[in-house]
């Protein structure tokens, strides 16, 4: 039996994606998983956010947090994502979306970045990743930022919580 070849590549993408979630997973690093565009309308809304303001995005992923922020509320944002394929396949959308003003991905892990210029961070991470980030958190923002987490909570005092679809969305202020 001949197998057609679009059969053949279809299924060696599906088993490449896999063993790189496996790969992941196993590794105990963060998987993409994209935002729905009400729970980043939450988001930005429960941050208050507005044009003075600066947003750092952790895991950035596709880009689709800082490019609402940029669209929406003419803030600058800063992806920051560890994946070299989702940072560039973000700075393509960044282009697409007419924000390149506005918005900068960078290509690194957030824990070897300065945070101190945000004014508002956003983060859909795990708890345990949350947990590592939060000593930087605390030692790099300033008094008055406002972190806005997405599912996963941190230990910081909450202030604020909603929920959009499956989502639960937290507020903490520095």
């Amino acid at each position: 039996m001949i197998v057609p070849v679009a059969a053949t590549i279809g299924t060696a993408l599906l088993l490449a994606v896999l063993f790189y979630f496996l790969a992941l997973l196993v590794t105990n690093q963060a998987v993409f998983v994209p935002l729905p565009s009400n729970t980043i309308e939450e988001m930005l809304k429960m941050a208050n956010a507005g044009p003075d303001d600066v947003l750092f995005d952790l895991g950035s992923g596709d880009g689709r947090v800082v490019i609402a922020a940029a669209k929406k509320y003419g803030i600058r944002a800063v992806g920051i994502e560890k994946s070299k394929i989702l940072a560039w396949l973000s700075k393509r959308a960044v282009m697409r979306n007419g924000v390149q003003d506005k918005v900068c991905i960078v290509n690194a892990d957030f824990f070897r970045q300065d945070f101190s210029q945000a004014t508002i961070v956003t983060t859909y991470l795990s708890r345990k990743m949350n947990r590592l980030l939060e000593p930087k958190l605390r030692s790099e923002l300033r008094g008055g930022t406002r972190v806005v987490s997405a599912d996963h909570t941190f230990k910081f005092p909450e202030r604020a919580r909603a929920k959009t679809g499956c989502f639960w969305t937290h507020l903490y202020i520095i």
